[in-house]
């Protein structure tokens, strides 16, 4: 007779739960009790069909089931009720535009009332910080002490390095009459203490190069620097248009840079028939694919057109020069 009984109210509760699918406080009472299925590692997700009543719990492995239905009667759920899934375990989706730590290339940084990129991690003198275009600053060709922030805010909390070199440009002798001239648009920042830095490294986006996503996938390691010639893809990471890529078309080119009176000597362009660079990806690394996501950079991004289809970089060998780097990364 206690058999029949139990037989019965599960019964009668196996149609409570079908019956009451379609109300919203149901579907919550029962969210309720899946809740602690969480306390047992690799448990991604539980879900609750609104139109059938039947739950579903997703796991990073099969297992995981044993231990999950080991647990539904303590929850008073029928087991038969709960479909239990193989399925990836999920993470935050960070762009490049986010707060990241530890800090790597790629990064949108800010300074003053502007964003640009960190281009890469290098050591001056002894001391540990990252690069960047020397326009990414309050006043070109100076120590002025800018401080750079990750991502955005400038608080405390934010904030990951303070500029500590920027070669003065130069005039005369080869330099054009009323110009000023410097063979990279860069400078250095000391990283602040306490904030960690993922030496070598350039975040990845999900996806191909020139596809724009802005999502974190990995990382590009660099080991070092080279020289490319005419006709070699690179790639940059950029905080506005991610990873992308062109032939370089150029090498060595002597380059105005609009609006102002300074002209940047022994540049590369690259270009491409699609959107490669965009407003803020200036700094980014610009580097060469050596094998997987090994890479060699060449230079550090500092200008485009107003399409986006050209980028110009400094060559990393005068990056390294004017700013006197002893060590990358």
């Amino acid at each position: 007779m206690a058999n029949r009984i139990s037989v019965l109210v599960l019964a009668m509760a196996a149609c409570a739960f079908n019956v009451n699918a379609q109300s919203p406080r149901a579907l919550e009472v029962l969210q309720e009790r899946l809740l602690p299925l969480f306390e047992i590692a690799g448990v991604v997700f539980t879900d609750v069909d609104e139109s059938t009543g039947r739950m579903r719990v997703g796991v990073v492995h099969r297992d995981v089931e044993g231990l999950v239905r080991e647990k539904l009667p303590v929850l008073g759920i029928l087991s038969r009720l709960v479909d239990v899934v193989e399925t990836d375990a999920i993470f935050p989706v960070t762009t490049l535009q986010d707060g990241v730590r530890p800090v790597v290339g790629g990064l949108q940084i800010r300074f003053s009332n502007y964003v640009c990129t960190l281009g890469f991690t290098a050591t001056r003198a002894g001391v540990d910080g990252f690069v960047t275009n020397n326009h990414c600053s309050g006043k070109q060709g100076m120590v002025d002490g800018m401080n750079y922030y990750q991502p955005l805010n400038q608080v405390t909390a934010e904030l990951i390095g303070t500029e500590i070199a920027d070669p003065p440009y130069f005039k005369g002798n080869w330099c054009p009459r009323g110009k000023q001239c410097r063979y990279s648009d860069s400078l250095f920042a000391r990283s602040t203490d306490g904030v960690a830095f993922d030496r070598g490294k350039i975040a990845k986006t999900t996806g191909l190069p020139n596809s724009l996503s802005l999502t974190i996938g990995g990382n590009f390691s660099f080991t070092g620097t080279d020289v490319v010639a005419t006709g070699a893809l690179v790639n940059k990471v950029g905080r506005t248009t991610g990873w992308t890529e062109g032939k370089v078309t150029a090498k060595c080119a002597n380059v105005a840079v609009s609006g102002t009176n300074i002209i940047n000597l022994c540049q590369d362009i690259v270009e491409n028939n699609v959107k490669i660079v965009g407003g803020g990806d200036s700094g980014s690394a610009v580097f060469a694919i050596d094998s997987g996501d090994t890479v060699k950079l060449v230079g550090l991004l500092w200008g485009g057109n107003t399409s986006g289809t050209m980028f110009v970089y400094s060559q990393i060998e005068w990056v390294q020069k004017e700013l006197g780097l002893t060590v990358i990364p």
